[in-house]
């Protein structure tokens, strides 16, 4: 089976490049599929995961950004002139190949009318890693009618490329309910990257709460700091660590001076050793306004600490199983955030048993039982072709 892969670069660490890699070489080493990944912006960049031998990296040298370097009228121009070499590179490159499948890993434009101009010569799928709101122009709060008018028909077209695809795939089943009026979509959850094979439950106590992601407004770690600052007038002696970058960093740090909260909340940067934080801390707390999934979740419970989450659209309800392996908090209510943290700071007993039914609950995640749904809808079209 030949499957090619469309991804607009692969330069930048982040969740869904590591994700999307991983996948890539599954099929190729342990399915034996033939794998193309194709990128258009990846430049000389080096690609920021180790990619399989057994998989080819083909980029197209087609570097859309460059247009915003003009002026609106000549943008317009050169986006046009850009996606028409962009089509016809991909129509190129599925008949040179012959491909069996064709899948865009990002709902942009030009990957899914490029995917839908390749008619019925080959399957495609489409592969949500956001939730739909978070796709869709936002037309509440537009005042402007020809705004509303132009997002209306954004959303129209989406809608329409989504129904063209072979399949379209959520991570979430609230997102897949979410695209039920446009689509029957299939879930397939993003799967855990590494598995620590050994683990010594560590039964100390470190007084240290984790979290990790991307330092801007979705991931709401300004709701976070205000959860801390109730946190820590009742357990002064535990610390909250958060790692990450981002556009927000500026403002959490005077939030952390303003709130009086240096010596109780450590904010890091990025960090490849991630699992090793996630072993030296007691439990992890997600803040998001939304996600696609939440893989940092899974990430920490594999680890054997329990998360204490926001019930966020989407992945939180489907990682997180409440009481059980973690807690789940309605969405953006800080008190009752505050108070759940509180209590696993309490019960050292139960964060401990949530720690080992979370190490163990996480495996659905794994390569060995993610990728086969994969392999399954893989030759579920080919028979339908």
């Amino acid at each position: 089976m030949t499957i090619i892969y469309l991804y607009r670069s692969l330069a930048v660490y982040g969740g869904i490049e590591r994700i999307f890699i991983d996948k890539i070489n599954y099929l190729a080493e342990n399915l034996g599929y033939k794998i193309y990944i194709v990128t258009w912006e990846q430049g000389t960049h080096p690609i920021i995961h180790p990619l399989s031998p057994k998989a080819t990296h083909i980029d197209l040298g087609i570097l859309f950004y460059k247009e915003y370097t003009y002026t609106f009228i000549k943008r317009m121009w050169a986006h046009r002139q850009m996606e028409k070499l962009f089509f016809k590179k991909i129509q190129d490159l599925v008949s040179d190949t012959q491909a069996d499948i064709v899948i865009g890993a990002s709902c942009e434009f030009p990957t899914m009318v490029g995917m839908n101009l390749l008619g019925n010569s080959v399957r495609t799928i489409l592969e949500s890693h956001s939730m739909r709101k978070s796709i869709e122009k936002d037309i509440e709060g537009v005042k402007n009618p020809f705004t509303r008018l132009a997002f209306r028909w954004k959303n129209k077209q989406l809608h329409r490329l989504v129904q063209q695809m072979s399949a379209f795939v959520t991570l979430t089943r609230n997102d897949a309910r979410d695209w039920s009026e446009i689509t029957d979509a299939i879930v397939i959850p993003n799967l855990l990257h590494y598995y620590p094979p050994e683990l010594t439950i560590n039964t100390s106590t470190h007084k240290r709460v984790i979290s990790a992601g991307r330092l801007t407004e979705q991931k709401g770690y300004d709701l976070l700091l205000a959860t801390w600052s109730i946190v820590h007038q009742q357990h002064p002696d535990w610390t909250l660590e958060i790692y990450g970058d981002g556009e927000d960093r500026e403002m959490l740090s005077k939030q952390i001076e303003e709130k009086s909260l240096q010596t109780a909340v450590y904010l890091y940067h990025a960090t490849p050793d991630i699992y090793d934080k996630y072993k030296q801390s007691d439990f992890y707390v997600m803040s998001s306004r939304w996600e696609g999934f939440g893989l940092v979740l899974a990430e920490a419970m594999s680890c054997g600490i329990p998360c204490v989450s926001f019930d966020c659209p989407h992945g939180p309800s489907d990682i997180i199983k409440n009481g059980e392996d973690g807690l789940l908090v309605e969405n953006g209510n800080v008190e009752q955030l505050a108070k759940n943290i509180g209590y696993l700071i309490e019960h050292e007993d139960i964060r401990m048993e949530m720690g080992r039914k979370a190490r163990e609950n996480v495996k659905r995640y794994l390569p060995e039982n993610v990728m086969p749904q994969w392999q399954k809808l893989f030759e579920s079209l080919i028979l339908k072709n």
